[in-house]
């Protein structure tokens, strides 16, 4: 069976993994004749179109060049209206339409700041995922899906404040950068929510088998698509997402429940045959 072109790009080390590539062969699953080449240069465009306002180093002036091309000029901002729909979370869509949720409209700042060679990176900002763009002396916090608003410390406590409902402390190292692998981890945690919750078995399945690539040593991930292949009655696939899981973590306190499961599926494939 052919490697899917995200397993295959999630193989090298995070450092080497392009951001924008991993995102756009994430979205094949749900949109197979995407052209990749197309979406890097609209990409591409985007920071010509930067890169005209020469801000300098500053990473205040490089912020404002940055909101000023995508939010003034590009109108990228957050779908408020329909923020659980699953478009949101694939870039193509995000960068056809626009709008986006915070991770994939980060995504696309963060991408057209690499063109540049600017420090941009991503904040796994606990419950909304933030901007952070820096120079030698400071930073700046900024919110893509609220038209890319530059966000204080006090603006940062609020958002934590409204979105874990005061049970999580605010602190300062929930604005460090973290790196492309935790972004693709958190945008496919995003989707398997969505489709965990439409029940729609065929697409969780293959948002899994992406979580598998960018975390192997999760294993509840390979747990979790032998359930969804079982679901769909691939009990085939089931036992050897099961199996797999066994190689990869012979000593899990599960073993032995894990082991039973397995020979039950073993014994209705042989009852098939």
């Amino acid at each position: 069976m052919r490697c899917h072109p995200f397993d295959l790009l999630l193989e090298m080390e995070s450092e080497y993994i392009r951001l924008d590539c991993a995102a756009l062969h994430l979205a094949r699953d749900v949109y197979p004749q995407l052209n990749l080449d197309a979406y890097l240069a609209r990409l591409d465009e985007m920071a010509a179109a930067v890169a005209r306002r020469r801000p300098g180093l500053s990473a205040t002036l490089r912020y404002e060049a940055l909101r000023d091309v995508l939010v003034g000029e590009y109108r990228l901002t957050g779908n408020q209206k329909n923020y659980h729909d699953p478009q949101n979370s694939y870039l193509n869509r995000v960068i056809e339409r626009h709008r986006g949720i915070p991770i994939t409209l980060a995504v696309v700042w963060i991408e057209v700041g690499r063109r540049l060679k600017w420090p941009v990176s991503g904040v796994a900002f606990p419950g909304h995922f933030l901007v952070r763009i820096d120079d030698p002396e400071r930073f700046v916090i900024c919110d893509a899906f609220h038209a890319g608003r530059s966000m204080s410390y006090d603006d940062c406590r609020d958002v934590l404040e409204k979105q874990l409902e005061g049970k999580v402390e605010f602190s300062q190292t929930y604005l460090a950068p973290v790196d492309t692998r935790a972004i693709l981890a958190r945008m496919l945690n995003n989707l398997h929510k969505i489709y965990l919750g439409r029940n729609d078995l065929p697409r969780l399945a293959n948002v899994l088998r992406r979580l598998i690539a960018v975390e192997p040593e999760q294993g509840r991930h390979l747990q979790d698509l032998a359930a969804v292949c079982y679901r769909l009655g691939d009990i085939r696939a089931a036992y050897g997402y099961l199996s797999l899981y066994l190689q990869r973590s012979p000593a899990a306190e599960d073993h032995a429940v894990v082991r039973r499961s397995l020979e039950r599926l073993g014994a209705a494939i042989a009852a098939r045959n």
